[in-house]
């Protein structure tokens, strides 16, 4: 009897024993191959996303902006991480991007380059006509003024003919304003924005001699035309002695 229980105990211990030892090999065997799917997974890298549909020339914002893993065999060149955002904060975009797209530095406008054509109102040309004293009226024009272009182009019979453009904007007038020297100012001329039915015809009279009439603004009603205005008299009483 005594010898049965021996061997039933014996068993139970091996079988304990094989139970303890499967269960270390099974967490070993687990380990295991989680290190190696790991190792044989690629690198990620973080990428700078859009987190939101941005449309053309919206300043860039972090609010727009979102964070994605990569595989890094899979990154582009151009894409961003977040170590690389901070300057281009601020920045206008060059066209539409869609939520998820990974933000380049070509999407975006340089500070330096706003491009003219954007600055420009739609339907208009801008047309830079060389620049007198005359023509700025002795630096008293000014950009957002109103004027009227009238050119003068001799005829071969002697006669002076005229063609007239009205109510055209001053765009710019150079650096007249940036502490240069009059003669300087001068030749960097005028630039005025030309409705886009006229631009040919303007393009035609562009080198001809030409004078600029200012027109009055919508505030000049408002406004009486300045007149000396003379001390009032006074009649003392004066007596001799």
């Amino acid at each position: 009897m005594k010898g049965k229980l021996k061997w039933i105990l014996i068993l139970l211990i091996s079988l304990a024993m094989t139970g303890i030892t499967l269960l270390f090999l099974q967490k070993y065997l687990s380990e295991e191959t989680q290190r190696r799917l790991q190792q044989a997974e690629p690198e990620s890298l973080a990428i700078v996303v859009f987190a939101r549909a941005v449309s053309e020339d919206e300043p860039l914002v972090a609010e727009a902006l979102a964070v994605r893993d990569y595989p890094q065999h899979l990154v582009s060149d151009q894409w961003l991480t977040a170590a690389d955002i901070g300057p281009l904060l601020g920045r206008r975009l060059k066209h539409d991007v869609s939520q998820g797209e990974p933000l380049t530095a070509t999407m975006l406008i340089a500070h330096n380059f706003a491009g003219l054509s954007r600055q420009l109102p739609q339907h208009h040309y801008a047309v830079t006509l060389p620049s007198s004293d005359v023509a700025r009226h002795n630096g008293l024009l000014a950009v957002g003024d109103s004027v009227d272009v009238v050119f003068y182009r001799q005829q071969p019979d002697g006669e002076r003919a005229q063609q007239v453009f009205t109510d055209l904007t001053v765009f710019d007038l150079g650096s007249s304003s940036d502490g240069y020297d009059t003669s300087y100012s001068a030749a960097l001329g005028i630039t005025l924005l030309v409705p886009a039915e006229s631009i040919r015809l303007f393009s035609h009279y562009q080198r001809d001699d030409y004078s600029l009439w200012v027109r009055a603004s919508e505030m000049a009603a408002r406004h009486s035309v300045w007149q000396p205005v003379a001390p009032p008299a006074q009649i003392l009483s004066w007596s001799s002695e």
